[in-house]
């Protein structure tokens, strides 16, 4: 169906491909739907930047963090079959399952999984960068340390939906990317959607991923997810997700099929937890809140439904207006943009005969403070750096295997005059800081840690510390030092 015919979107084209060139986004794939209907699938610019091939709203792009809201309806179709409890401690689908607090550990439930408040942080560096199986992932929970007392705080992470996605193969028996298979994508037809970065070459076309590093766009490698997939692994299309956004719409139905109750569907957008707001603070959109695996919000006073997604190289935003039966969805291959709210929160205006607000010079504001406190934080690290220190030992002295139960084994080796490092997949990047501190680089994700080198009663290196989770409370990760 024509754009045209729903009022509001004339010109929207030159528009998007404005904010576009300003934001450099290489390619861009949007679907909007209103009352039932698919009103406009489109691409705009490149899927592949090289190769000249231009984005189409059938290009497979990673969604990041919107599969949570998959994970989601997936286990409130088991709890509509009586499966599953949302209220009943995970201990009885996990009977091992075991949390930091012991507390958590007996009262954890799937609701809590689901909305963000098990009192967890990110542990992101476990997360993304670990082969362990899911299983293997959900048993290293006992080793994060929580940064919040159980069900007091939102605070928004991945660990815990994985853990959902896990609860749901206990109870099947089949893996969450079977379930997710034959009872979503396989029931809306979703043809050109997956969950592996390692097939999604496989597709007739997909999107390779970019980053704009202040002077230039450049090409990124991708991220698996497979562990963490529940929480961000799903590829999908504009088309496909069109029809996604019909069902969660549509109050659970499609094309006359239930497959999901109304009611189970109005809790996962209904507020569980309060929060401060995830990005940042704007006066047009009110009670910052988190449902299950959504973000619940009042835009300019309409209750907005949404989520964001990241990963590396590509962003993604899905929005519902309930009250108005509509939905959009971007796709973008450009890392960490947010043009795609400046893009939806245009067209919402629009869509909702509201006063336009030019909300670029806006959303780029909000960016400018999250990258000053970022600069802030580099900053104080130059500064804070004593010239003219040496280490306690000579470099090899600090080569060797450091492991942790859960965040696994850093790998530090002497090349010539040089540390290098590996860590699972990533190579680190190692500098020396002052004394027996190095500054070091995980290149896969550009993060970087301020490592200390501690030593035993006979003076030999023994272990190192790492602060990987940024957080406050949460204590320095240690890994021991193996012997050989």
């Amino acid at each position: 169906m024509s754009k045209d015919k729903l009022k509001g979107l004339n010109g929207m084209d030159s528009f998007i491909e404005g904010l576009m060139e300003e934001w450099h986004v290489p390619g861009l794939a949007v679907g909007i739907v209103k009352d039932g209907e698919v009103i406009l699938t489109r691409g705009f610019g490149y899927r592949d930047v090289a190769g000249n091939l231009i984005m189409t709203d059938t290009t497979t792009l990673p969604i990041g963090s919107a599969t949570k809201s998959f994970t989601a309806l997936a286990l409130g179709m088991l709890a509509d079959e009586g499966k599953l409890d949302w209220d009943k401690p995970v201990k009885e689908y996990i009977p091992w399952f075991k949390m930091y607090d012991s507390f958590a550990t007996e009262r954890m439930s799937t609701r809590d999984l689901l909305c963000h408040r098990s009192g967890l942080p990110h542990h992101d560096v476990h997360g993304i960068f670990t082969t362990k199986t899911r299983k293997e992932m959900v048993e290293d929970l006992r080793y994060l340390q929580p940064s919040a007392d159980f069900r007091t705080v939102l605070q928004y992470q991945n660990h815990m939906v994985m853990t959902a996605g896990y609860v749901l193969e206990m109870i099947t028996g089949k893996t969450w990317e079977q379930f997710i298979q034959e009872r979503v994508f396989n029931k809306l037809g979703m043809k050109n959607s997956n969950f592996s970065i390692k097939e999604i070459n496989k597709y007739p076309e997909y999107s390779k991923g970019y980053a704009f590093n202040g002077i230039e766009t450049i090409e990124t490698e991708f991220l698996p997810l497979t562990g963490m997939g529940p929480a961000g692994a799903i590829n999908s299309t504009a088309v496909d997700m069109t029809k996604y956004l019909l069902l969660q719409l549509g109050k659970g139905n499609f094309n006359g099929e239930q497959l999901v109750s109304e009611a189970k569907l109005a809790q996962m957008h209904t507020a569980q937890m309060i929060g401060t707001p995830y990005l940042w603070k704007l006066d047009e959109i009110e009670f910052a809140s988190y449902g299950l695996c959504w973000f619940v919000d009042m835009y300019r006073g309409h209750k907005m439904v949404s989520h964001g997604g990241n990963t590396k190289g590509f962003s993604s935003l899905v929005t519902l207006l309930p009250e108005k039966n509509f939905g959009i969805i971007m796709l973008s291959n450009m890392d960490t943009s947010f043009s795609i709210y400046v893009m939806t929160y245009t067209i919402l205006d629009r869509i909702l005969g509201l006063e336009e607000i030019n909300w670029s010079p806006k959303i780029k504001t909000e960016v400018d403070k999250l990258f000053g406190i970022m600069d802030a934080m580099q900053e104080k690290k130059a500064k804070d750096r004593i010239p003219d220190t040496k280490p306690s030992h000579p470099l090899k002295d600090y080569a060797g295997e450091y492991t942790h139960p859960a965040f696994g084994t850093i790998i530090l080796e002497l090349d010539a005059d040089t540390l290098k490092g590996k860590y699972y997949s990533s190579d680190l990047a190692v500098q020396h800081y002052h004394y027996d501190i190095f500054d070091v680089k995980f290149t896969l994700m550009g993060l970087q840690s301020l490592v200390t080198f501690n030593t035993n009663a006979q003076g030999a290196i023994d272990s190192l510390t790492a602060p990987l989770e940024p957080a406050l409370g949460v204590d320095p990760i240690v890994f021991k030092k193996v012997c050989k």
